[in-house]
């Protein structure tokens, strides 16, 4: 079997790491938009000031890792989908912290 170009754990774990604060953003702005507020009223007074809504917008957030998975998934990237994956479980026991808290 070839080796992939652009195919290693680190990569697909730094994407990993970087893709739900991506998705943060994205997430916020597309709010704002909608709620016509300011994405800064979106992070400090929805997301830090509301605990209930907080691990439900995470989860959401991390849903985003979803694109760069399915991505090397379909290209036969597997180092790099195993890198996100490993991301995913890293952020995951944030999202049950704050979901039980």
């Amino acid at each position: 079997m070839k080796h992939k170009s652009k195919d290693s754990t680190r990569l697909g774990f730094i994407i990993g790491l970087i893709g739900p604060w991506v998705g943060f953003c994205i997430y916020g702005i597309f709010w704002a938009y909608r709620f016509n507020k300011t994405f800064s009223y979106f992070a400090t007074d929805v997301f830090m000031g509301v605990p209930s809504f907080r691990s439900s917008i995470l989860a959401i957030c991390l849903l985003f890792n979803l694109i760069p998975f399915l991505f090397f998934i379909r290209t036969d990237r597997n180092l790099s989908a195993r890198g996100v994956l490993a991301a995913v479980f890293l952020y995951a026991p944030i999202v049950i912290y704050f979901y039980f808290s």
